[in-house]
């Protein structure tokens, strides 16, 4: 079975975002989601897209696995259109993931007195490093494929156009 490099990579990096967010969601204090009522909407919020990113990764690690199966001259221009709009559906999740916790690292830091430090890192602020590291993942799926949409869709069609010279077939 020969993988086309664009799902093999892709693979590769839905396996590492899975992977971050699981740190994720271990790395949520379940004392901390209870303890304060007013920020639970947004310990919901961090639940929903983790949900949705594991979600997304391993049906679309099946799926690149069936298109595999075809063989490496398969065109994946519907599949490039799709990873790009669930990768930038997923940057734009995770993004609002480390804006939530930054605000509850801020919040702690301003209850607790505790500040930001390499010894003293709290649980959020390492959510808020993972959550970077997922918007990372995310823009590497979305630039391998827009590059996949781009070389197939707008290349491919320049070379082939190059071909004709006033009607008559050069070489």
């Amino acid at each position: 079975m020969a993988f086309p490099s664009q799902l093999l990579i892709g693979m590769g990096v839905k396996v590492a975002i899975v992977i971050l967010t699981i740190v994720t969601l271990i790395l949520l204090d379940p004392a901390y989601v209870t303890a304060y009522i007013s920020i639970n909407y947004e310990i919901v919020i961090i639940y929903l897209v983790s949900a949705l990113t594991l979600l997304y990764c391993i049906v679309s690690v099946l799926m690149s696995f069936l298109l595999a199966k075809r063989g490496e001259d398969t065109p994946l221009t519907n599949c490039a259109f799709s990873e790009i709009i669930f990768a930038t559906g997923g940057i734009m999740g995770w993004l609002i993931i480390i804006g939530i916790g930054g605000t509850i690292s801020q919040r702690t830091i301003i209850e607790t007195g505790e500040r930001f430090g390499w010894i003293g890192v709290s649980d959020y602020e390492l959510i808020t490093a993972l959550a970077g590291l997922n918007v990372g993942c995310f823009l590497i799926i979305a630039a391998i494929f827009a590059a996949n949409v781009v070389s197939e869709k707008i290349l491919q069609r320049q070379s082939r156009f190059n071909k004709y010279d006033r009607g008559v077939y050069m070489q």
